[in-house]
């Protein structure tokens, strides 16, 4: 699919790139030729290989047998990356149970109480994703919160349409209000294990979509 140019004066290429990763505009597979994409974005090569080496970094680009490419997961890889998340997330949740604030609270409350608004599937989707995001900006780690982060850019490549009106996920709105019921009450035990069952339904539902994408690719 061809990308219109854009202005590189007001987005760093990086951002660019990794949204249009992550938003779907650059497919997995697809090729990041620095020449090409220094044009479309106004800005020197530099600052495009630059951004090529982050993305790599975050694990959305891998080198290419002729050029850097958007990684494509395997079922495998995506079951590891969530092994992962749900060993770290669910201690995020304690410690976010644990060192909660009223500012933490309020902003997972507007989150979800968007998403409950919310009748647009992708929208909610997003919304699911930026609740996720406050959660591990609650637990007060940075160290975890950078990592989560990580992996969380790398699973939204799988954050397909197909997934977004999945029914199994219209219980993350519950899932969430339950996860925040515990953290509010600062019940850590209760908050670890609701987020890793949340975290590993979730799992199983990306899994069985990126397995239909491969049936019917193949």
């Amino acid at each position: 699919m061809a990308l219109p140019p854009q202005s590189g004066a007001d987005v760093p290429p990086y951002q660019v790139l990794r949204d249009e990763i992550v938003g779907g505009a650059l497919p997995p597979g697809a090729p990041l030729l620095e020449t090409a994409l220094a044009a479309r974005l106004g800005v020197g090569r530099a600052p495009v290989r630059e951004a090529i080496q982050r993305l790599e970094w975050d694990g959305l680009v891998v080198r290419g047998s002729r050029s850097p490419e958007v990684r494509t997961l395997t079922a495998t890889e995506v079951v590891e990356i969530y092994q992962a998340r749900i060993a770290l997330e669910s201690e995020a949740a304690a410690s976010a149970a644990a060192h909660r604030s009223a500012l933490d609270l309020a902003r997972l409350r507007h989150v979800h109480d968007e998403a409950g608004r919310s009748e647009d599937p992708d929208e909610i989707r997003a919304l699911h994703g930026r609740w996720h995001e406050v959660l591990r900006r609650a637990c007060h780690n940075r160290t975890i919160t950078d990592v989560l982060d990580r992996l969380a850019l790398q699973l939204a490549l799988y954050d397909s349409a197909d997934m977004s009106r999945n029914p199994n996920l219209d219980s993350s709105d519950d899932e969430h209000a339950e996860i925040l019921d515990a953290i509010a009450e600062g019940d850590q035990d209760r908050a670890r294990t609701l987020l890793r069952t949340h975290l590993e339904r979730t799992r199983d539902v990306r899994i069985a979509a990126l397995v239909r994408e491969e049936t019917t690719a193949g």
